[in-house]
């Protein structure tokens, strides 16, 4: 318990020092006047900016692997680049944000699960492979591959397939030409979806234990005081107006002591931040989610289009020039955070989210969406 307490003072001294340094930034480059200085660090784009420079732009080049795009050496290949940085930044007392730390700590520690081999799925009908991101349709995918490769669990005594005769990854030869598939997602609402699925309901944070840190969310025996008295869970203790979006609020602020791969950044998924270029279909979870399913469909072709429609059922919202994709369709995993976003986000929430997930707006070419950019500038007046 000293030593957690410990923990959390330093994280708390940490940020206090951060928010104190950027707020000195932005007085230095804002010139005159305190609505200008207030403007330029509400703005979405400039947060992510520091950011990213503060943090992610310290990952050390990795030489150019040939091996990439030959499947199932990509988790290694990715993995062997990061613990390249982390050596680098403890080695040489590189300065970089608290949550950056623990976030290189944890992804390259044991039980990390960014580079574990199911984050890779494969087909040869039709020849695919496929980045399968946490929060982003995982449980689709899996039924979908499960599909594709059906035939596979057929007659076999292979022990891949298990008891519910279902493989994501093909038992066949996979050639080393075949293309690469992925589909990303808006980080901040990527992040809700995550916390309404993993943190919301107390039931789930105890039986799944992805709501990290577990000791702070979800402590089996409970923290206690001097008098060995249980502290409450910190969100279940949390009462009165605004509930929801303290709650998120409270996650947020924590999340980083340790990462769990349901809220690590897209890019650091499938080596993305380096390679996206190279696969050759990009999708995105959003708006416009079933032209992005049609247009897979089309690319990839044999069973595809008629797996695609038994999960997502993208065919009829595509023929109905359905433009407002919400989770709706998305199976009954599906959190519908697009619908929740004002219910649980904050101005400050948004910020800190920003930070956190700026490799992702950095290198996957994803926009901020209006309303985080909306709920910056109205606390800045």
């Amino acid at each position: 318990l000293l030593l957690l307490l410990l923990s959390i003072c330093i994280v708390i001294n940490q940020m206090s020092v951060i928010s104190n340094s950027i707020a000195s930034s932005s007085t230095t480059n804002g010139g005159s006047g305190s609505a200008r200085n207030i403007s330029q660090y509400d703005d979405a784009d400039a947060i992510i900016r520091r950011s990213y420079h503060q943090s992610y732009g310290h990952i050390l080049p990795c030489e150019d692997n040939p091996s990439w795009m030959k499947g199932r050496e990509t988790s290694n290949i990715a993995k062997n680049c990061i613990l390249k940085t982390r050596d680098y930044i403890i080695s040489e007392n590189v300065t970089v944000p608290w949550w950056f730390q623990t976030l290189l700590r944890d992804i390259t520690g044991r039980g990390g699960g960014v580079y574990a081999p199911w984050h890779h799925f494969d087909t040869t009908k039709p020849l695919l492979n496929f980045c399968t991101i946490d929060k982003v349709a995982t449980s689709e995918w899996r039924k979908v591959f499960c599909e594709l490769n059906k035939a596979d669990c057929v007659n076999t005594t292979k022990g891949s397939c298990g008891r519910k005769k279902c493989t994501w990854k093909t038992l066949q030869a996979m050639p080393e030409e075949a293309p690469w598939a992925v589909f990303v997602r808006d980080p901040l609402e990527r992040l809700l979806s995550g916390f309404l699925d993993k943190c919301f309901n107390s039931f789930t944070r105890l039986r799944q234990g992805h709501c990290a840190p577990n000791v702070v969310f979800n402590p089996r025996e409970g923290l206690k005081n001097d008098k060995h008295t249980s502290y409450p869970n910190l969100l279940d203790s949390i009462e009165g107006e605004g509930k929801d979006k303290l709650m998120f609020e409270a996650y947020v602020d924590v999340m980083p002591l340790k990462w769990n791969s349901h809220f690590v950044p897209q890019a650091l998924h499938c080596d993305l931040y380096r390679n996206i270029a190279k696969f050759h279909f990009v999708g995105v979870m959003g708006k416009d989610f079933y032209f992005d399913l049609d247009r897979m469909a089309n690319q990839f072709g044999g069973q595809l289009p008629e797996v695609l429609n038994s999960s997502f059922r993208y065919m009829d919202q595509v023929k109905n020039e359905n433009h407002n994709n919400t989770g709706n369709i998305v199976g009954n995993h599906a959190k519908h955070a697009s619908e929740k976003v004002k219910r649980f986000y904050t101005a400050r929430t948004v910020r800190k989210a920003l930070e956190y997930l700026s490799i992702d707006y950095v290198t996957l070419g994803l926009r901020v969406p209006d309303w985080a950019k909306e709920m910056l500038n109205n606390d800045s007046m």
